[in-house]
């Protein structure tokens, strides 16, 4: 990260950040966070806070369901960091050096819900189509996910590519960049189990399967890449009053117009999160708050950054760590 005047950014997790409990604190001690989870409910169309509070583990898992779980629960921490900054849950947190505002797929949504651009019960109800849409993808055209560790990304899309072209039927890519280190590739059955070992003979240090229910952001989610480019057309978009850091290259989104591009084309397109992480380098970010259970996101950061002052959100306590942290940036 660049030296310089200090620089906040706001991030949020995508799917992989859910866990039985999580939200129970924020909405038992925070009046902001609770607002959140009543206009998720709304959305969702059933208790989904309940869901995030009781579990059980299993019913957060499929798709539709984990998506609109994770935003939530990312939201409410967010409304509930708001509230011990002694403002709105509405505050788009202007007031402090915010440069940017990133999530990790479908925590996209999350930020766009923070940028101003959709209000909690519009961004919600996206959500929920886009989870619906994309587990319906997933059913059609079966697929996995795999993080190939230790490999850098020319390396793993060479691996990626030798076995598509070996593979009858291979729809096998590189997903996303989460760091130099660690890649994750989505696609059919069969080439996913070819990966660990030609990954490992290519110097990878581990393949790790990672638990979701398709291969997301590949070709197998064009059905759904279709479906939210329908619905995002409709949409009430405004720009967002804070930059927000698109998937597919890195780069800020700065209107309305280019928000419409990213949320529907990313959900079929490879997650080039680490070259956001460099545009927050380059804006001047020194302190990174993720806002979501599991600290995940913390966690690669910690793994891949330096000079960067890392936050995690996600009940009510550490939001008033942060708050009290960040009052003085």
């Amino acid at each position: 990260m660049t030296a310089g005047k200090p620089g906040i950014a706001y991030v949020f997790p995508g799917q992989g950040a859910q866990a039985a409990g999580m939200g129970a604190d924020l909405s038992a001690r925070s009046s902001a966070a609770r607002e959140v989870f009543d206009a998720a409910n709304s959305a969702f169309g059933d208790d989904l806070a309940a869901l995030c509070f009781h579990g059980p583990a299993e019913a957060l898992h499929p798709t539709r369901v984990q998506q609109p779980a994770v935003v939530a629960v990312a939201l409410a921490a967010f409304a509930a960091f708001t509230e011990a900054l002694g403002r709105s849950a509405g505050n788009d947190g202007q007031s402090l050096p915010v440069r940017a505002l990133a999530g990790h797929s479908v925590g996209l949504w999350a930020a766009v819900a923070v940028a101003g651009s959709l209000d909690i019960g519009d961004a919600m109800a996206m959500v929920a189509v886009r989870g619906e849409a994309m587990q319906q993808a997933a059913a059609r055209r079966p697929g996995r996910m795999s993080a190939v560790l230790g490999l850098d990304p020319d390396r793993t899309e060479s691996v990626v590519a030798e076995i598509r072209a070996r593979v009858p039927g291979s729809y096998l890519s590189v997903a996303n960049v989460n760091t130099p280190g660690q890649v994750v590739v989505g696609g059919d059955l069969a080439s996913l189990n070819e990966l660990p070992e030609a990954a490992k003979a290519a110097g990878a240090r581990r393949v790790v399967p990672l638990e979701v229910s398709g291969a997301f952001h590949t070709a197998a989610m064009l059905p759904a890449r279709d479906v939210m480019r329908e619905r995002l057309l409709a949409a009430p978009l405004a720009d967002p009053r804070i930059p927000v850091i698109a998937n597919m290259d890195g780069q800020p989104l700065h209107t309305a117009a280019e928000l419409r591009v990213e949320l529907a084309e990313h959900v079929a397109a490879p997650l080039q999160w680490w070259r956001g992480v460099g545009t927050l380098g380059a804006l001047g970010v020194t302190h990174i708050v993720e806002f979501g259970h599991k600290g995940l996101l913390t966690s690669m950061l910690r793994r891949a950054t330096r000079d960067v002052s890392l936050l995690n959100v996600y009940d009510a306590d550490s939001a008033v760590a942060a708050a009290k942290e960040l009052r003085n940036v």
